[in-house]
């Protein structure tokens, strides 16, 4: 590791590889692999990440927007690449030029990309979103037949594939019941998918042509206790930056939200919320440092954060925190993390900086 660093992620390839055999191994044989990379690989990266499921045999990619198709395709990926959310007009060309394909939720969004692919003399590949109860993205039932019907018939849309999103495949079975209910609409032919890490993992009947892991590459099981073995992908380490006295009485950090109750060794570490260590952490969460759990006093600041180190006397300026991943014999996941900050492992992976170095290995 370079010696500047002072707060970094460490990217584990071997563990993503790792992940997506064993999610491959939960589907029905020959179910193709649709990998979720949208929003920078949850925070991992998107080319790096990409690259490595594409040389271990994923099928197919899905990304948010057309810019991250884009820098997929400019980076060598060759396989299909769907564009998951709902694109705007602008969007468009961008999309043609690199032969992305576009989630169609509507006529309206139809009419558009049919008007933008005429524009430029090419035919834009699309596939059709049923929404069975999401209530985000995706045509209501009666609409989605004649989007379907209008996008078939027209010279300048070529239909690749159907699917809709399950709300709640990890906790409630009920409700993703009778979403799978609702989606007999999805035609016979073409891809057809449904299957996010969670409904992969539970197994659910008919996952269709394709699954469409997205946490679950990362190494997290989102199902309410779900305890499938797949790795950690990412970990989190920063540096201490000092190690101060703070006397019986006194205050720490901004609003003085903690006093402290006896003297105390405080750590002043090199990760705020500018690098998406969440605000909400303050005064509940806590970070390894040789192996021992350290909580959070006051405040997270925006570069800094203060833990108590009063129990680890040797504990000196440079030493590492870990926010995620192994110190000793103590493992930090993401979803303690979450959990601590009252969140979901997903924000916790993307909102940490892109300023942060990640290192491949």
């Amino acid at each position: 590791m370079p010696a500047p660093l002072r707060t970094w992620c460490t990217v584990s390839l071997s563990a993503l590889r790792s992940n997506l055999r064993i999610l491959r191994a939960a589907a029905p044989r020959g179910i193709r692999i649709l990998a979720v990379v949208k929003d920078n690989a949850y925070g991992h990266g998107l080319v790096p990440v990409a690259r490595a499921l594409s040389r271990a045999g994923c099928e197919e990619f899905g990304v948010a927007f057309a810019s991250e198709g884009a820098e997929l395709r400019q980076a060598g990926i060759r396989e299909p690449i769907l564009l998951l959310g709902s694109s705007l007009p602008p969007e468009f060309p961008v999309a043609l030029a690199h032969r992305l394909t576009v989630t169609l939720s509507s006529l309206q969004e139809a009419q558009e990309l049919a008007r933008a692919a005429q524009k430029a003399r090419t035919t834009a590949l699309v596939q059709a979103k049923l929404d069975t109860g999401m209530n985000r993205l995706g045509a209501k039932p009666a609409e989605f037949q004649r989007l379907v019907a209008y996008v078939t018939r027209h010279p300048r849309l070529e239909l690749t594939g159907t699917f809709t999103h399950l709300a709640c495949a990890g906790s409630d079975s009920k409700i993703t019941r009778r979403q799978l209910d609702r989606s007999f609409l999805l035609p016979m032919t073409g891809r057809r998918h449904y299957a996010n890490t969670a409904a992969s993992l539970s197994r659910h009947p008919d996952p269709m042509t394709h699954i469409r892991p997205g946490l679950g590459l990362y190494g997290v099981d989102p199902r309410t206790g779900g305890r499938a073995p797949l790795r950690p992908v990412l970990s989190w380490r920063s540096r201490i930056l000092l190690v101060r006295r703070v006397g019986r009485g006194e205050t720490v950090s901004y609003g003085a939200t903690f006093r402290a109750p006896r003297d105390l060794q405080v750590a002043v570490v090199a990760t705020g919320y500018a690098d998406g260590l969440p605000f909400s952490l303050g005064n509940r969460g806590h970070a390894l440092i040789r192996g021992r759990l350290c909580p959070i006093l006051g405040r997270v600041t925006m570069d800094m954060t203060l833990l108590d180190v009063s129990r680890l006397p040797r504990a000196r300026r440079g030493d590492e925190v870990v926010w995620i991943g192994r110190s000793g014999k103590k493992i930090r996941t993401a979803s303690d993390l979450a959990r601590e900050a009252g969140t979901i492992p997903w924000e916790i992976f993307t909102r940490i900086a892109p300023r942060i170095p990640r290192l491949y290995s």
